[in-house]
């Protein structure tokens, strides 16, 4: 060693023997002090080593345990191991059924869905929702709400249908509103049939789904139906007649564009007019030739009874009359006399008879002259607007069968009538002649006798 690095390390241990003993005096003090510092610096260091190595055996006893511990809890959560694999198998095998009954859910929800939908539809379209109007926004909702379907659900819809099923087969009385024909929207007391017809003091009512309300027909069917429907409103029990619409509505909205007999007898223009005009004068006439001709043969049957005694208040009287205070030697005299009574009296009997069969005759020909205008009017509808839309040839096509209807329901009870009348004038005047005949032959026996 360098003498100046040793004179260094003297110098250091000095410095730091002097502040931890007392001062050393001389060299010597010096030495003893560093091999004393040495020997107390060995005996610590060994106290250390010992101190460590018996940490080191703590620490291998420690280790040992642990690993005897570790073998042990392994030994002991093997079966738990076993257990855990067992059930990470059940969770892997729940987790696909549950995938499965999620993919069947999901149809399940979607097809409950759709028939709520379309049930909504048919819910809208019932009359019974005029009734029971709550049922179609739970409906509606059933159908429009985008999760897993619940038993509530599904209870809830089977419910409301079941309702439906039994209202549909009722004939049920319910307060509802009621829009009339002008418009205006009050309570009354309906009605109704199932889901096919309703009433409301006897007017047949129209559902109309968009509102759910019932409209009253501004054109009510023929009042047979309607009286119908007014007895079997006031009855409690008991079959009854009734007509109903199994369309639910569509037939009574045909018959609400039918035209009624004020419609259709207008349709046949100024030539079924005059046609009617010509029946309604006709008939008239008829009836009076009738009442006059019965009236006629009534006095004369009066007479026949009393023919001592003419009367002139009946042909066979004012017949007698025009040959009363004759003498019976004037024979010749006599015939002329009852042939000129007779004949005056056969204008009176005849009359009017020529003109019910004109009429008779006439109608039949304003009927096919109707015919034929209204066909000409329907070929000038189709040169005009071709056959796209039929509504456009129904007028013409309407006057010409209007008018031929008619002409024959005018000419047939006025020939009837024309025959009746004849049959009476001619049977009238053939009496006259017989009665004639007979004051002549009573001429003749007195003039013999």
């Amino acid at each position: 060693m360098r003498p100046g690095l040793l004179a260094l390390l003297v110098c250091c241990c000095f410095v730091a023997l002097s502040h931890a003993q007392p001062q050393v005096q001389d060299l010597d003090q010096l030495l003893a002090r560093v091999k004393q510092q040495q020997a107390e610096q060995r005996q610590i260091n060994r106290q250390r080593e010992q101190e460590f190595l018996a940490d080191k055996r703590r620490q291998q006893q420690l280790l040992a345990r642990a690993r005897s511990e570790f073998e042990r809890q392994q030994q002991e959560n093997e079966p738990l191991l076993a257990i855990t694999d067992r059930k990470a198998a059940e969770i892997k095998r729940l987790e696909d059924e549950l995938v499965k009954v999620t993919v069947d859910m999901g149809d399940l929800s979607s097809t409950f869905r759709e028939f709520a939908g379309d049930f909504s539809a048919v819910l809208r379209d019932s009359m019974v929702s005029a009734q029971l109007p709550q049922r179609l926004p739970l409906v509606e909702a059933l159908a429009a709400a985008d999760r897993q379907v619940t038993i509530e659900e599904i209870q809830q819809l089977w419910l409301v249908l079941q309702e439906d099923m039994t209202e549909s087969g009722k004939v049920a009385r319910f307060p509802a509103p009621v829009i009339d024909t002008s418009g205006a929207v009050r309570e009354a007391s309906v009605l109704r049939v199932g889901v096919f017809s309703a009433w409301q003091d006897g007017a047949f009512l129209r559902y109309v789904p968009e509102t759910a309300e019932l409209l009253t027909l501004s054109r009510q069917p023929p009042g047979r139906f309607r009286l119908a429907a007014r007895q079997f409103a006031g009855q409690d029990g008991g079959l009854h007649t009734l007509a109903i619409d199994p369309t639910r509505g569509s037939l009574l909205g045909v018959l609400s564009f039918t035209p009624d007999l004020r419609e259709r007898l207008e349709q046949g223009g100024s030539i079924g007019l005059i046609i009617l005009v010509l029946g309604l004068f006709g008939l008239l006439l008829t009836l009076w030739r009738l009442v006059y001709l019965l009236l006629v043969d009534r006095r004369i049957r009066r007479q026949l009874s009393e023919i001592a005694t003419p009367n002139a208040d009946n042909p066979l009287g004012r017949v007698l009359l025009a040959v009363q205070g004759l003498s019976t030697d004037e024979d010749e005299l006599l015939q002329l006399k009852l042939d000129e009574a007779v004949l005056a009296e056969i204008p009176a009997l005849e009359r009017g008879n020529g003109l019910i069969k004109l009429f008779a005759a006439t109608s039949p020909l304003l009927g096919l002259l109707g015919t034929v205008t209204g066909m000409i009017l329907t070929f000038q509808a189709i040169s005009l607007f071709g056959t796209g839309d039929p509504k456009l040839m129904a007028g013409g096509i309407s006057q010409a069968l209007v008018t031929t209807v008619l002409g024959l329901v005018v000419a047939i009870p006025l020939l009837f009538g024309h025959s009746v009348v004849a049959y009476l004038a001619k049977s009238t005047i053939q009496r006259l002649d017989e009665q004639c005949a007979g004051a002549l032959a009573r001429s003749a026996e007195r003039e013999a006798g």
